[in-house]
């Protein structure tokens, strides 16, 4: 299930970038790279945040 988020979530990511972009043909792939990497960082930095938020609770 977190999965199937996180495809659900590079899927917008991809969408918006492209609609950004003017909605540029044959560029899937890049939009799809591009938001895969985002949607990572994005889920790293949140268990990063997350860990010293719960050391600090601890």
């Amino acid at each position: 299930m977190a999965d199937q988020s996180r495809e659900d979530r590079i899927r917008q990511r991809a969408y918006e970038l492209w609609e950004k972009e003017g909605k540029p043909e044959g560029a899937d792939l890049r939009f799809w790279e591009q938001a895969m990497g985002e949607i990572d960082e994005e889920d790293q930095r949140q268990d990063r945040s997350g860990k010293r938020a719960g050391q600090g609770g601890a």
